[in-house]
């Protein structure tokens, strides 16, 4: 089968932590003998270094071509309501459309816009379309004023990476029940796994016998980097030490951190190995990669009590919280410093929640699922 992916960004030579979701997904269909083409239009405003315009790679026993034309943004610059940067993508999309020397056999939309961009070629030469909806906002991707029903009913499925999200797809209109299926976020399972959490400590330089604590996410107030920080300085008696992996306005500040920025993808599992609890307050999701990339490395979670972490988290390998209450967010980093049997069973759950969580796992199923959509 020959899938065309469109997607606002693909990971490349000089960007390894951007978007690595969609790679890893990109791949793993690959791999089962699947042919794979991806367009992704490149932004030379915000980026330093090109990516060539096409690149080809071998995956398992399929193919991938990334499509990268280059356009010009001028961020929210609009003229009236006409916006400069979305009209330079929508030009360089139709030249990745041109570029394809075959017709796919399915459109892929990573998120709802990016299937939207994709609804007219889709339409015009009749190719099955599909969008996979992980934003933490749906309703935010479309205009109230705008009529997306031809599109809408054009759709053939809708891959959901949580309940919210399907539920929130359906009650904006946007598809019905039967067209979706709902695939939590994965991992790939040979990167994130389970290490020595004194080999990972010993090669990072950190301290054998303290508590850490880690958070990943943009230094935002949405994933709760300051929240985090501000729990942990409210916490007495043995130190809490902390690592924060991430970027952005809202630097964490508190006493002992060990690391503080961004770090490539593939460096990621050793300081979550190297860590006891892994911390994210976050106020809206689709479903989070870094918490299911964090119970892979069998971390015990503290997390949002609401709808988008339901799928994947639960007493077993959790405590969730009020995102928005630093002293229920401190509570349960002091209740998980001080009782380590609970700490071992969390992780425990975490790491058996993991299990059905792999990136070949929901490649397969979303795979099968296409297919019985496209043959119904």
């Amino acid at each position: 089968m020959i899938i065309c992916f469109i997607t606002y960004k693909y990971p490349g030579k000089h960007n390894t932590s951007d978007y690595t979701f969609v790679k890893q997904l990109v791949d793993a269909i690959a791999d089962m003998g699947n042919r794979c083409i991806v367009l992704s239009p490149f932004n030379i405003t915000h980026y330093r270094r090109l990516y060539k315009v096409k690149e080809e790679y071998i995956c398992g026993k399929g193919s991938v071509t990334v499509l990268r034309p280059r356009y010009l943004s001028f961020s929210n610059f609009a003229i009236g309501k006409f916006y400069l940067s979305i009209w330079f993508h929508k030009k360089a999309l139709k030249k990745a459309f041109r570029m394809m020397n075959e017709k796919p056999d399915i459109i892929y939309g990573h998120f709802w816009s990016s299937a939207y961009q994709g609804y007219e070629y889709a339409r015009q030469y009749g190719i099955p379309l599909f969008v996979a909806t992980g934003e933490s906002d749906v309703a935010k991707m479309f205009s109230p004023r705008a009529d997306y029903n031809a599109f809408c009913n054009y759709i053939s499925g809708v891959i959901c990476v949580s309940t919210k999200n399907r539920e929130e797809s359906i009650r904006l209109g946007l598809t019905l029940p039967d067209k979706c299926k709902i695939f939590p976020n994965a991992v790939n399972s040979t990167i994130f796994k389970k290490m020595s959490k004194q080999m990972c400590r010993e090669q990072l330089g950190f301290p054998q016998d303290v508590f850490i604590v880690i958070f990943i996410g943009w230094f935002i107030e949405r994933k709760g980097s300051m929240r985090v920080s501000q729990a942990i300085k409210m916490i007495v008696g043995k130190p809490v030490y902390s690592i924060f992996v991430g970027r952005g306005d809202q630097e964490p500040e508190c006493d002992d951190i060990l690391y503080k920025g961004s770090l490539p993808h593939d460096k990621v599992p050793v300081y979550l190995n190297a860590a006891d609890v892994f911390v994210l307050p976050t106020l809206q999701e689709g479903c989070c990669n870094a918490v299911i990339e964090a119970m892979a490395c069998g971390l015990p979670i503290i997390s949002s009590n609401l709808p988008f972490n339901w799928d994947v988290l639960n007493e077993n390998n959790s405590i969730l919280v009020d995102p928005t209450n630093i002293y229920e967010i401190s509570a349960a980093i002091e209740r998980l410093r001080d009782d380590a049997d609970e700490r071992l069973r969390l992780a425990q759950g975490a790491l058996e929640t993991a299990k059905s969580l792999t990136i070949e796992q929901r490649a397969k199923g979303i795979v099968s699922f296409i297919e019985s959509q496209i043959t119904s």
